[in-house]
């Protein structure tokens, strides 16, 4: 499987790094596709990426300016130099983090865009655009080998420039006549549907793990107040896509039936354990686990039910000016 991202779906997603893109990433690793990366593409994301960033970036400077001259006073704003923009912009793509199939930019694919220029047919029919035709030729020559999947905001793609419509009359003649199927989308939302898989997590070894981590503190709300473990876990896991595609961020709940070690009439018992972490898909490890509260419950024949919590706070102080780090939590449907 090739997926082929249009330059306006790179700068759109912001190279990847938007949620959406980074579920791309992770659906791409999972279904083990490439990622395609035209030559043509590459340079026109890295030099628009540029141009927007400098202006995202002149933007900032000048509402910091117009700021203090209304307060007076302001924390200095430290934004990256030109020359830090030229080189996240150049290195882009080194930072995808998946498989990227680059292809250069071609005599053929060339003449191939050239022709359909001149014959005024899709995706140059309108405004003579030469880089479609080549991304274009470039999806053609893949299709020997296996499927493409071309993502793609431009309508010159689509019959009657709809995108209900699907590829134009004349892509689809063409691709018709090779072994393999393309199929395009207007934007990542749809490729994201067609790429979905099931995420599978070992809920057993995720108890195992967990427990461990946390015996001291789960044995301690069970001796004190006279319960004991009664019953096999039930697993509740929310993963999310992160900004690394190899590594998902799961909040989860494990929950045990528990019994009456004091023969204290009572009954019902549950205990509750709640924590968050990470999971490395590819070698199936659970990491930074972390203990976000237990609760253990029981009726006792009282009309409310009683609830012992052990409630796990974190926090942290930061002196001066603190880092930012981009970071994505993209919920995946189980």
């Amino acid at each position: 499987m090739y997926i082929v991202l249009d330059s306006n779906i790179w700068l759109s997603e912001l190279g990847l790094n938007t949620a959406k893109g980074a579920a791309t990433r992770f659906y791409i690793k999972q279904k083990q596709a490439k990622l395609v990366l035209p030559e043509i593409v590459k340079e026109e994301v890295e030099r628009n990426l540029f141009n927007s960033l400098v202006a995202y970036s002149n933007d900032i400077q000048k509402n910091h300016r117009q700021l203090l001259t209304v307060f007076g006073q302001l924390k200095e704003v430290v934004l990256p130099s030109e020359n830090d923009i030229r080189t996240k912009a150049k290195g882009l793509f080194d930072e995808v983090k998946v498989e990227l199939h680059e292809i250069p930019f071609t005599l053929e694919s060339a003449r191939s865009s050239l022709n359909k220029i001149n014959d005024k047919k899709p995706p140059s029919d309108k405004n003579q655009q030469f880089k479609d035709g080549v991304i274009w030729a470039d999806c053609m020559s893949l299709l020997n080998e296996d499927d493409v999947y071309l993502v793609t905001e431009d309508k010159a793609f689509f019959r009657d420039r709809n995108y209900k419509n699907g590829l134009a009359g004349n892509l689809r003649e063409e691709a018709d006549s090779f072994p393999k199927e393309i199929r395009i989308y207007p934007s990542l939302s749809g490729l994201l549907e067609e790429l979905k898989t099931d995420v599978n997590i070992d809920n057993d070894a995720l108890v195992s793990c967990f427990t461990k981590t946390i015996a001291d503190s789960m044995n301690s709300i069970l001796d004190r107040n006279g319960f004991s473990i009664s019953s096999e876990a039930t697993v509740n896991i929310s993963p999310f896509v992160t900004e690394d595609p190899d590594k998902i961020y799961i909040e989860f709940e494990i929950s045990f039936e528990c019994a009456d070690t004091r023969d204290e009439v009572r009954t019902d018992g549950m205990l509750l354990l709640k924590g968050d972490g990470y999971y490395i898909s590819d070698r199936k490890e659970f990491h930074e686990l972390r203990n976000r509260g237990e609760e253990l419950s029981f009726n006792d024949g009282s009309e409310e039910r009683k609830n012992v919590n052990h409630v796990i706070l974190a926090g942290y102080i930061v002196i001066g000016h603190r880092d930012v780090e981009h970071s994505i939590r993209y919920k995946i449907d189980q």
